[in-house]
């Protein structure tokens, strides 16, 4: 297979060997005793793009972490995001057996990272202690339960307590009420207009209902009216380019955007959500 293909939609299984080994080099480099490892995301559901994505991952190990490895973790990967091969970051966040097999929202967990995350960590400005709680966890359990990738450990579905629908409802939602908010979709036009036809489109089919971003466009095409559809279709033609952009520009892949159009298709999601 070729490796870097320009477009092509990778999952974990068919993934490109140098970001198949960045993932399992990391995971070996935090050092954790792990019951479990798991993708999620547009890794494990056959749509992740190089240029775009990031690798979402979870991990379960037997018991609380101290502060200090909580540190460790959250540091070695900040260190080693550098020299990533590819634009998008880990995204990964660590829990125990417990904590994994207990339902609660927002869910309690050991240490997370991502790149928002990475200067603050880098800096010191992290705390370690204590307990803290992600709402987020509630979507990234299900999608793990539902179409996550087994890195190690046994199915996500004997160490994770399903989460109700409503929560699930509850916690994606909330990511898209932020992009809706003000101005914030100008900002991230290509994710903010993908995510809302996920959401939209599990909204409309009901409980069960596990998306990818790709995998909500047809039921937003049948349910918005025609002028938002040539906006989604930019959405869906950047998010799956290959062609290589500036880091300050990936958010909204380099293009130009109709600002108009943007803020007539939150505006109709609003009325709808």
């Amino acid at each position: 297979m070729e490796v870097h293909s320009p477009g092509r939609a990778q999952s974990w299984g068919d993934c490109d060997p140098d970001v198949e080994a960045y993932v399992r080099d990391a995971l070996d480099a935090i050092g954790l005793r792990t019951v479990g490892v798991y993708v999620h995301g547009s890794l494990a559901m056959d749509c992740f793009y190089r240029a775009k994505s990031d690798v979402d991952v979870l991990v379960v190990v037997p018991e609380t972490l101290t502060g200090a490895e909580r540190e460790h973790v959250a540091r070695t990967l900040a260190e080693r995001s550098e020299h990533r091969p590819m634009p998008g970051d880990l995204e990964l966040s660590v829990l125990t057996v417990e904590q994994a097999a207990n339902h609660q929202h927002p869910r309690p967990f050991e240490v997370h990272y991502s790149a928002a995350w990475t200067g603050s960590i880098l800096d010191g400005r992290v705390d370690y202690a204590g307990t803290h709680r992600d709402p987020d966890l509630a979507a990234h359990i299900t999608v793990t339960r539902e179409r996550g990738a087994t890195v190690s450990g046994p199915s996500p579905r004997d160490l994770f307590a399903p989460v109700p629908h409503d929560d699930y409802l509850v916690a994606i939602t909330a990511d898209l009420h932020d992009i809706l908010s003000g101005e914030e979709l100008l900002s991230a036009p290509y994710y903010g207009v993908l995510n809302a036809c996920r959401v939209l489109a599990t909204i409309k089919l009901g409980p069960g209902t596990v998306l990818s971003k790709e995998e909500g466009v047809p039921c937003a095409r049948d349910n918005l009216p025609s002028q938002h559809h040539a906006l989604i279709e930019q959405a869906l033609t950047c998010y799956r380019s290959s062609e290589p952009v500036a880091p300050e520009q990936r958010a909204t892949d380099g293009h130009d955007w109709d600002r108009a159009a943007l803020l007539a298709f939150r505006d109709a999601i609003r009325a709808r959500i």
